[in-house]
């Protein structure tokens, strides 16, 4: 021993670090953590139809959960407001026409503008009581929903396909 402190007995000899071969790299493995996952600005129209905005209901909608979501509001088999709402936001859909409605949400995270559905975490749901809308000289509906359990709530989900979903 030369009395080096830092030195020990590996058992081997000295010898340089060999050097890199030329690695092949493999393109298909794409790397997730590093591209942050796309979410649109709160409140986003993705879809809008005028035909059923003409009178003054308003429906607020609150995502507690920890995903974005994207709500359509239906009637009749069409979709007549469809909103980008952000985790832990909330956002009210306005100047809905007397009638009745439905609600289907879906969340997830990593919006793909282009197939306009999420990427991960995909859930899709839709309660299950419809919303009546009605306005009075002296009065209009407001309903409020959150997309996240709440304790007490009285407002159940069901399951929606995703097919179904999308049709909208």
């Amino acid at each position: 021993s030369s009395g080096d402190d830092s030195s020990y007995d590996s058992g081997g000899t000295k010898a340089p670090l060999p050097p890199p071969t030329n690695q092949i790299y493999d393109n298909s493995i794409k790397p997730t953590l590093s591209i942050p996952a796309v979410s649109l600005t709160n409140g986003t129209i993705l879809k809008k139809n005028s035909t059923y905005l003409q009178k003054y209901g308003e429906l607020q909608i609150k995502n507690g959960t920890g995903l974005d979501a994207v709500a359509k509001l239906i009637r009749g088999g069409t979709s007549v407001l469809t909103i980008y709402i952000k985790a832990n936001n909330a956002y009210t859909m306005r100047d809905i026409s007397d009638g009745v409605y439905w609600l289907a949400f879906a969340l997830g995270l990593d919006w793909d503008s282009t197939t306009q559905k999420f990427r991960s975490n995909r859930q899709y749901s839709a309660f299950e009581d419809t919303f009546n809308f009605t306005t009075t000289n002296e009065e209009y509906t407001i309903f409020e929903v959150t997309l996240n359990p709440v304790l007490g709530g009285t407002a159940e989900t069901t399951d929606v396909d995703p097919q179904q979903f999308d049709a909208y």
